[in-house]
């Protein structure tokens, strides 16, 4: 310990490295255009970035349960557009009669 530097161990280091990574990604956030964006964008923007999104959550002013939440409805709401639509076979039946 010189100069009274103390050395922190394996664990502090974790620790140290975590909060810089979080304050990188939020200053990445910051210089993109997501920073304008909706909260999903925000949260998928930062978790491309590695950050899940209980960690996100807190940076951009929602919760985990919210984003996860948001995240299924847009997923859910693809599902419904890229879906392929064929006619029944009965209204087809019908139509030849």
């Amino acid at each position: 310990m010189a100069n009274g530097v103390s050395h922190p161990d394996g664990s502090e280091w974790i620790k140290v490295a975590t909060v810089i990574s979080r304050s990188l990604a939020f200053l990445c956030l910051q210089y993109t255009d997501f920073k304008d964006g909706s909260v999903l964008e925000k949260a998928e923007f930062l978790s491309s970035l590695g950050l899940p999104y209980a960690d996100s959550a807190g940076m951009i002013g929602s919760t985990e349960a919210s984003i996860r939440e948001l995240a299924r409805l847009a997923k859910k709401s693809k599902g419904a557009r890229g879906g392929k639509k064929t006619k029944s076979k009965t209204k087809s039946k019908r139509a030849k009669r």
